[in-house]
């Protein structure tokens, strides 16, 4: 018998309006070891119930005009132990800065910045990992 704790696999969920992008996150994910998708949805009030349940360890939330920077502080102030990844169709410094006072713990520009939002996810994931090992 093994004295090894069992680690679990980092698990995400997916707020993310158009369904051509979430299908490409959903196959990024699949790609990356130590990833489990718990859920996905397409706007962070309406997905708060399943949310506030699954209690993810990180949530990508796909930004849209409007409420979505209201959005980030909703799921901030309801999922405090959730990182919260904001993926931008602009990756300027001005949207970024707006992302992280909101909230978001990354910001990325979720057409031109996927190898990086990729190095993110990973570099949680090996921290998680890490940080559950005896």
């Amino acid at each position: 018998m093994s004295n090894r704790t069992q680690l679990h696999d980092l698990t995400v969920y997916i707020l993310e309006h158009a369904s051509p992008i979430r299908t490409r996150q959903l196959r990024l994910l699949q790609a990356v070891a130590g990833m489990q998708v718990v859920g996905a949805g397409t706007d962070a009030e309406a997905d708060l119930p399943a949310l506030e349940a699954l209690r993810p360890d990180v949530v990508l939330v796909g930004l849209r005009t409007g409420q979505s920077l209201r959005q980030v502080r909703l799921l901030t102030a309801k999922l405090p132990g959730s990182t919260l990844i904001v993926l931008s169709n602009s990756g300027s410094a001005l949207m970024r800065a707006a992302c992280l006072r909101a909230g978001g713990s990354y910001c990325f520009d979720k057409t031109l910045e996927v190898d990086k939002l990729r190095t993110a996810l990973l570099e949680i994931s090996g921290a998680a990992q890490r940080s559950s090992e005896p």
